[in-house]
């Protein structure tokens, strides 16, 4: 029996390994999530290792290779190796094997393919998702919010912005628009990243490069991704499709991901604190307006006479931005694969452990409250 399974090709030695590397992924992966000292000790070792060879295998290319393979690879590749695996089938007899041999061969080759990939997010995204909570490593206490908490955090960021509104250059149309390309952006926020880190010993960093996605950003927006890192290229990626002021905080929330933040929430943090540490204005900019939006609709929620009282100091150039981003956004405010794709990010997030899906984008509130309170009433 084992003779004919080799002697058909049902089974190879190499297809044997990548599933029996997919199986032992899978129980590392959710080990993780269970044992923080798993992902701990997963996230600074292979993890690490394996996104460094990837991101640094790709941050010289000047597009997203994830983009190209998704759109002009993949696609001409699965309908090639469909036609071959039914030639196969057809011609079974004549090359000295049977038609279920064929298909059994195709099956286990499917679930090596799945082995494959099932370790390459294992060991790159995974496992990261159940390490040591950030607010932990910054001593900080998480904890429930008050009014009075939300409305002092978002005090903070406005006067921050106030001090920096002039600084800030605005179209006709009422936007900003970033004062320097992407290549320089990318530049800025690894020198960002850099001083963060510095002060903050929260994660190992990796210098990167973020892709802009130039064929599908038009497609992101339509099912509202502002940007997504692709683990199996090890790549950043960002829409560039949407206003400029997203574009720094996004780019940053990208390369969090890339440096082994798994949590949604945490990697929005990472983000806030990166654009507060990078000394540009944009940047910073960038930062403290994404973070007021999601601060003032907490506080909106649960007062909102507080949170008039507060933003009527807000300037109104940003009032106007976000007029221009709300004027953008309508088109694909209620699209069909806009709710199909939150559908998906809700499962896999999950999946991760991560018990409220796509709410968990907003738990930041909790911890760059409980940061800005901590920093400046210390």
């Amino acid at each position: 029996m084992i003779y004919n399974i080799f002697k058909h090709k049902i089974l190879t030695v190499p297809v044997i390994i990548f599933i029996t590397l997919g199986i032992v992924s899978a129980v590392i992966w959710r080990m993780s999530i269970v044992y923080v000292q798993v992902a701990d000790f997963f996230t600074g070792t292979v993890s690490f290792a394996l996104r460094f060879i990837l991101t640094q295998a790709t941050k010289f290319l000047p597009f997203s290779l994830a983009e190209i393979m998704l759109l002009f690879i993949a696609a001409p590749l699965l309908i090639l190796l469909t036609v071959i695996f039914v030639i196969k089938i057809i011609r079974a007899k004549k090359r000295g094997t049977t038609k279920l041999a064929v298909i059994l061969g195709g099956f286990f080759r499917i679930a090596a393919f799945g082995g494959f990939v099932m370790f390459i997010f294992t060991f790159t995204l995974g496992v990261c998702y159940g390490k040591t909570p950030v607010n932990e490593l910054m001593d900080f206490e998480r904890r429930l919010l008050s009014v009075e908490d939300l409305s002092a955090a978002l005090e903070i960021l406005v006067d921050e912005i106030n001090i920096i509104a002039d600084n800030i250059n605005y179209t006709e149309t009422e936007s900003t628009e970033m004062p320097y390309n992407l290549r320089e952006l990318n530049r800025k926020l690894n020198e960002a990243y850099k001083n963060m880190l510095d002060e903050y010993d929260l994660f190992t960093r990796i210098n990167s490069r973020v892709k802009p996605a130039v064929f599908i950003s038009e497609i992101m927006s339509g099912m509202h991704i502002t940007g997504v890192y692709s683990f199996f290229t090890g790549e950043a990626n960002v829409n560039i499709d949407f206003p400029d002021f997203n574009l720094p905080f996004v780019a940053a929330h990208e390369m969090a991901h890339l440096m082994g933040v798994g949590r949604e929430d945490e990697a929005n943090f990472a983000a806030f604190l990166v654009c507060l540490y990078s000394g540009d204005d944009y940047i910073r900019y960038s930062g403290l307006i994404n973070m007021s939006q999601y601060i003032g609709s907490a506080l909106l929620k649960e007062n909102q006479d507080k949170y008039f009282e507060i933003m009527v100091n807000m300037p109104a150039v940003v009032w106007n931005e976000w007029a221009a981003y709300s004027r953008f956004f309508d088109k694909y405010r209620d699209t069909k694969i806009s709710q199909v794709a939150s559908a998906a990010n809700n499962a896999y997030l999950r999946a991760q452990g991560q018990e409220q899906g796509v709410k968990s984008y907003g738990f930041v509130v909790d911890l760059s409250v409980a940061y800005l309170l901590d920093l400046y009433y210390k």
